[in-house]
C-alpha cells in the first residue's frame, strides 16, 4: 500500500515521488519519561494543528508528510524545540486570510455608500446652522464694527517737530492717521459674496429636503403624515412608532447592518401595503436581493409573534355556514 502526503492540495505518492521523503505523524511517547512524554506531547499538537488535521485522519496507518513540507526536507530532532522544522510549515494548502467573497465586497460598498450620504447630510446641516449664526443680530453687530477698528499712529521721529508750538494741530494732522484694517474686498464684494452664500445655503436646504423624501428613515416618516399612510397604511407616525417599540428589542442588527431595525421594518410594511416585489424593495433600500429576502422572513416572523394579540377572530356563530 503506497503512503500518501496528507496535506491538503498535496499529491505527492511514495509509489510515484520515490525520491521525497515521507515522515508519519509523531506519536505520544510514554515509555521514555516524564519530559520525553511532554515533548512528544506538544510535538503530535503543533503537527496536528499546523497541518489542521483531526486525530483519526492523523493515526491513519498510510497518513505521512513528505519532505515537500519542511525548510530542510525532513523534521528535526525532538529536543530541537526552536527549529523551524520541529513541524511541517511549508505550502500547507490553506490560506492564513480567507479571501472576501463577492457578497461581502457588495455589502462594504453599500455601507460605504451610505456613510457618505450621512457625511454629506451632516455637513448640509452644519452649513446652516452656521448661516443661521451668521445671520443673528449679535453677529451682524460685530461685523459692523469690525470695519470701523482704528488705531492712531505713533508720531514720526522728526528732530523739525520738536521746537515748533505754533502748528500744533498742523502737525498733529500730519504725524496721526487712521491704521484700519486692510482688506482688498470692498463692502459690494462683502455682499455679492452674502448674496451668493445665502443661494447656495437656500439650495443645500432644497436638496436636502428633496434627499429625505426618497429616503425611508424615521426622521422623513416624522415629518410627513401622508408619507407614512400611503406607505404603511396605519394611520400616523405615532401608531408606527408604537409598533416600532413593540418590536426593535427583537430585530437583529449590528456594526455590519446596512439597514437600521427602522428600515428594516419599514421595507417589511411596503411590502405589506403595496405589494412590492423583493427586487423593488432591493433598488429602494440600495440592499441585494438576498438581504432584503432575509429581512423580510425575519420581521414577517417578528410581527407575527409581537401582534398576535391585535388579531381579532369572528366568532363561530357571526360567521354565514357554507351552504
Amino acid at each position: 500500500m503506497p503512503m500518501f502526503c496528507v496535506v491538503y492540495g498535496c499529491s505527492n505518492r511514495s509509489n510515484r515521488e520515490k525520491e521525497k521523503s515521507f515522515y508519519r505523524v509523531p506519536k505520544i511517547v510514554v515509555h521514555k519519561g516524564e519530559n520525553c512524554k511532554k515533548l512528544t506531547e506538544q510535538r503530535r499538537k503543533k503537527w496536528i494543528l499546523n497541518l489542521r488535521l483531526r486525530s483519526g485522519g492523523a493515526e491513519s496507518a498510510n497518513a505521512r508528510v513528505c519532505s515537500d513540507h519542511f525548510v530542510g526536507g525532513c523534521p528535526s530532532a525532538l529536543g530541537d524545540v526552536e527549529s523551524v522544522d520541529w513541524a511541517p510549515t511549508v505550502n500547507l494548502g490553506y490560506q492564513k486570510t480567507k479571501p472576501k467573497s463577492e457578497a461581502s465586497l457588495q455589502r462594504e460598498k453599500r455601507m460605504k455608500l451610505k456613510e457618505d450620504q450621512q457625511s454629506r447630510s451632516e455637513c448640509a446641516e452644519a452649513m446652516l446652522d452656521l448661516q443661521k449664526t451668521a445671520e443673528s443680530p449679535g453677529m451682524s453687530s460685530d461685523l459692523t464694527q469690525t470695519g470701523d477698528c482704528s488705531e492712531p499712529k505713533q508720531p514720526a521721529d522728526n528732530p523739525q517737530s520738536e521746537g515748533s508750538s505754533g502748528d500744533n494741530g498742523t502737525l498733529n494732522d500730519l504725524a496721526y492717521a487712521d491704521a484700519g484694517c486692510q482688506t482688498e474686498l470692498t463692502m459690494d464684494d462683502i455682499e455679492k459674496m452674502e448674496d451668493v452664500l445665502g443661494q447656495i445655503t437656500t439650495e443645500l436646504g432644497d436638496l436636502r429636503t428633496k434627499a429625505l423624501d426618497t429616503q425611508f428613515n424615521q426622521e422623513s416618516f416624522e415629518k410627513n403624515e401622508d408619507k407614512t399612510k400611503f406607505y404603511t397604511g396605519l394611520p400616523n407616525f405615532l401608531v408606527l412608532m408604537q409598533i416600532f417599540e413593540l418590536c426593535e428589542p427583537y430585530i437583529p442588527s449590528g456594526p455590519m447592518s446596512v439597514l437600521s431595525k427602522f428600515e428594516q421594518l419599514i421595507l417589511v410594511l411596503l411590502r405589506l401595503r403595496l405589494n412590492l416585489q423583493l427586487k423593488d424593495l432591493a433598488f429602494r433600500f440600495k440592499i441585494s436581493l438576498p438581504t432584503a429576502s432575509r429581512i423580510w422572513h425575519k420581521i414577517i416572523d417578528i410581527l407575527h409573534e409581537r401582534l398576535e394579540f391585535q388579531i381579532e377572530w369572528p366568532e363561530r356563530h357571526s360567521v354565514a355556514p357554507l351552504e
